[in-house]
């Protein structure tokens, strides 16, 4: 630079060398002690003695009391008829500020006042720093009350378009100030916010539904809510966009949540293969058309976001839902399901769901080095700054506020405004497997044969139905008081509701007599309460089966239709089989090498036992053979030390009467048993 500057000015310095530097010549250093002197130098001329201009005392005013100091007063000397040399000029001596000039204006303030406002400002070259977090009416534009939208946004090209902004971006080289939209239409329906704890991420969110919110009616967008980052969403609980916020200390509810998105997702497949939909933009047209026409929709969702603040929580405590909801943000965009999520770290996203994020938000980070959008740009984000981020281009942002200027409330004042200015139906609550399930609510005519509904699932509320014809046994592991007797019992009434004795018949084990009353009709064959009657009904079963053992005469026709015997179909039910296999011969071994041919025999060996104790029990010769079978079971209320029961599944802390159900077809499911109690 020092070859461009072509003025110069040179004060009092402290040695030749300084002044030699700035000037050229040692003069500088020789100016009198008193402040002001110096020298100018500009282009080619030479030096110039220059006095500066002293403007930080007060206005002396002419003609004031402090007139008679100026250096334009006259002065009065002596008279003498003796030489007298000129007297030099006094040196102006810089007047002290009195304490009565303290409060006086002074020569700069002068200045100022006049030359303020007088021609053109002059060009701003930086803008204020980035410091104030703006509202969302300040990126939105104006909010006012529509009569069919409700409280929305002026501006009708954001109406429906799934692009918001959230937040304000910095342009200083640019000199201006740009919106951070996030385009939720296309591929990057999918969002993530990274950040460190403090950082601004739950407040984000928040930002992002209510923008959300502002420019969607309750029909076109729902929200759905896992709020493990401190209860960050719980305030937008009552959006009327909003269809459930579900926090860690209620399990059943996330469950259900993700349950309920994901039978939405299986529900649209199917609906756009019937319906012949190309896309889900083809799909919003269609709702669109159907809504303008006054038609009714059979489809109660738009496009439907599940929000899951607090990624590590939900691999931590909900393992099981991590590989729900990556198939969910994999197929989900064909079929307006978008997922946003926001984490401590990127590493906390396996690289399966980690690609799927389109829109990507970094605030500040623990180490920046962890940074995936602009590693050199995260070191300068500031610590004590929440809201403050990068974006791809390395430019800073500030996230926005969830709360309008214009109401100058907070986030639960937004939300009390829109709720109150939308007067149409909701985003569709997200629906709960019922503490008890009433045996009496079972359909029992929707099912034939030997197909009995036994309860609900969760992930979509669904009847659960038990195939005895395709899957012949099955066992239930649980706790005392956690329903295995109530599942015998109801198992056994819809056994006896479905089949004559002529079709079906039952062998009742049952040491503690919990199913005394079950069964008082002729399907009974009879009730074993202890080991040797026990063995007289099962050895006297067995010897029945033996009869049915196909022999060489058998056709294949024979033997794919079950026709070369006749009877009915044996239910042998076993409640508290601990008990029943600890004495010194188990009465069930005689059914054993029956189990592998049940399906050719009619046989259904039903066995229900504590889990207490049941994972040493795993090698008892007719557990160990059920195992060999594959049968599917039911794994209810226990301690999770017994390990794996049914498959690998083990037993936890659950409800009365709700289980984990294992089968070949169908996989796990959480499942609410009906509750029947004793007569």
């Amino acid at each position: 630079m020092d070859t461009h500057l072509s003025y110069r000015i040179g004060l009092r310095t402290f040695s030749a060398l300084e002044s030699r530097t700035v000037l050229g010549v040692p003069d500088a250093h020789e100016l009198p002690r008193s402040p002001g002197h110096g020298y100018l130098r500009f282009g080619t001329e030479p030096l110039v003695r220059i006095r500066a201009a002293y403007v930080s005392g007060a206005v002396r005013r002419r003609g004031g009391p402090s007139g008679a100091g100026r250096s334009g007063a006259h002065r009065l000397l002596t008279f003498s008829t003796h030489l007298v040399p000129v007297p030099e000029p006094p040196t102006p001596v810089v007047p002290a500020v009195t304490e009565e000039e303290t409060g006086a204006e002074s020569l700069l303030d002068v200045l100022v006042g006049r030359l303020a406002g007088q021609g053109p400002p002059a060009h701003q070259v930086w803008l204020p720093p980035l410091d104030r977090s703006p509202a969302l009416d300040e990126l939105l534009g104006p909010v006012g009350t529509d009569p069919v939208r409700g409280l929305t946004v002026g501006n009708p090209e954001l109406h429906g378009a799934l692009q918001v902004p959230v937040a304000v971006v910095d342009k200083p080289f640019e000199q201006r100030r740009d919106l951070f939209w996030l385009a939720l239409d296309g591929a990057a329906g999918h969002a993530a916010v990274v950040g460190a704890p403090q950082s601004g991420k739950s407040t984000l969110l928040r930002t992002l539904i209510c923008a959300l919110a502002l420019t969607h009616t309750p029909a076109e967008a729902q929200l759905y809510c896992l709020d493990f980052g401190g209860g960050g969403l719980t305030a937008l609980r009552d959006l009327p966009h909003v269809g459930g916020v579900a926090g860690r200390s209620d399990p059943t509810a996330v469950r259900r949540t993700v349950g309920e998105i994901a039978t939405l997702l299986t529900d649209r497949e199917r609906r756009f293969t019937e319906l012949g939909v190309e896309s889900m933009a083809a799909y919003r047209q269609r709702r669109s058309a159907l809504a303008a026409a006054g038609q009714p929709v059979t489809d109660p969702f738009g496009d439907v976001f599940l929000v899951v603040d607090g990624w590590a929580t939900l691999r931590g405590e909900f393992d099981d839902l991590e590989p729900l909801i990556t198939d969910l943000a994999t197929r989900g965009l064909s079929y307006g399901v978008h997922v946003v999520a926001s984490a401590v770290r990127w590493l906390d996203f396996r690289p399966a769901i980690r690609d799927l994020f389109g829109s990507r938000i970094e605030l500040r980070l623990g180490d920046p080095s962890d940074s995936m959008v602009a590693r050199r740009a995260a070191v300068n984000v500031p610590v004590d700054s929440a809201g403050r981020g990068i974006t791809a281009g390395s430019l800073h942002l500030l996230a926005a506020l969830p709360q309008l200027a214009g109401l100058g409330g907070e986030t639960a004042d937004l939300v009390k405004a829109v709720a109150g200015g939308w007067s149409g139906p909701v985003a569709p609550r997200v629906r709960l497997l019922p503490p008890a399930l009433p045996y009496a609510e079972l359909d029992l005519a929707a099912t034939s044969g030997l197909a009995f509904p036994v309860g609900v699932s969760e992930a979509d509320l669904r009847p659960v139905v038990l195939d005895f014809a395709t899957e012949p046994h099955f066992v239930v592991f649980g706790e005392a008081e956690c329903g295995k007797s109530s599942f015998l019992r109801a198992l056994a009434t819809s056994i006896t509701a479905r089949f004559t004795p002529e079709q079906a018949r039952v062998i009742l084990v049952d040491y503690r007599r919990s199913l005394l009353g079950a069964i008082e009709s002729a399907h009974l064959i009879g009730y074993g309460t202890a080991a040797a009657h026990t063995a007289d009904l099962v050895e006297s079963a067995a010897g029945y089966l033996q009869r049915r053992i196909p022999g060489p005469e058998v056709t294949p026709a024979q033997l794919r239709d079950r026709s070369w015997w006749s009877g009915p179909e044996l239910f042998v039910l076993v409640d508290d089989y601990d008990l029943v296999a600890s004495g010194p011969a188990n009465p069930l071994r005689a059914l054993e090498e029956y189990l592998p041919q049940a399906r050719d025999l009619g046989l259904h060996l039903v066995l229900a036992r504590r889990s207490g104790g049941a994972g040493r029990s795993q090698y008892e010769p007719i557990v160990q053979r059920l195992r060999e079978l594959s049968t599917s079971g039911l794994v209810m209320a226990g301690s999770p030390e017994e390990g794996p029961l049914v498959g690998s599944v083990r037993p936890g802390p659950l409800p009365s009467g709700r289980g984990r159900l294992v089968t070949r077809r169908e996989g796990v499911r959480l499942v609410q048993l009906a509750h029947l109690p004793p007569a």
